[in-house]
C-alpha cells in the first residue's frame, strides 16, 4: 500500500523557509593598544653652598644636595639610578689649594648609585651630604659634580 505524500512546499513557502533561517554566529577580534614610555622630572641644584659647622670638633663645611624627581613613571621593575659620573677627584680648589670633600661620608665612584627613585608621583627626594674639613687657607673654594641619570633594572640598585 502506497503512502500519499505530503505536497511540495510551494515557491513562496520555500522563500520564507530560507529568510526564517538564523545565519551561523560570526565573530572577530580588535587589538585594543598604546604605549607609553619612560617618563620623569630630576631635579638636580645648579649650586651647593658649604656652610661652617664649628658644633663639630674639628670644624667642617657642610650642606645637603637635595635631588628631587617628580612625575616618575618606569616600567615595572624599573628604576631611575643617580650616578655621579665624574666628581675631579672630589677636590675643590682655591688659587691652587685642594681640599678633599665627601658625599654621604665617601667618595662614590662613578658605577656608584647614590640616589634611586621609583615610578611614584607627585615628588622624591633624596639628601646627598657633602662634607669638607676645615680648611687651612683661606678663598673661595670650588669644584663641579657631573650626574648621570639612567633607567635600569631595580635589582640591579647598590
Amino acid at each position: 500500500m502506497a503512502l500519499p505524500l505530503p505536497p511540495a512546499p510551494t515557491r513562496l513557502q520555500a522563500l520564507a523557509q530560507q529568510l526564517n533561517r538564523t545565519p551561523p554566529p560570526q565573530s572577530g577580534e580588535t587589538k585594543v593598544k598604546f604605549d607609553i614610555g619612560a617618563a620623569y622630572m630630576v631635579t638636580i641644584p645648579s649650586e651647593v653652598t658649604l656652610v661652617k659647622n664649628d658644633k663639630n670638633n674639628p670644624v667642617t663645611y657642610e650642606s645637603d644636595l637635595t635631588l628631587k624627581a617628580s612625575n616618575v613613571r618606569l616600567e615595572k621593575g624599573k628604576k631611575l639610578h643617580i650616578t655621579i659620573s665624574k666628581a675631579n677627584g672630589y677636590k675643590l680648589t682655591a688659587g691652587g689649594v685642594e681640599l678633599a670633600y665627601t658625599i654621604d661620608g665617601k667618595t662614590p665612584g662613578t658605577k656608584d648609585v647614590v640616589a634611586n627613585f621609583e615610578t611614584k608621583a607627585p615628588e622624591q627626594t633624596k639628601n646627598l651630604h657633602i662634607k669638607a674639613a676645615d680648611p687651612e687657607f683661606a678663598g673661595e673654594y670650588s669644584g663641579t659634580l657631573i650626574f648621570a641619570i639612567a633607567v635600569a633594572d631595580a635589582k640591579t640598585t647598590t
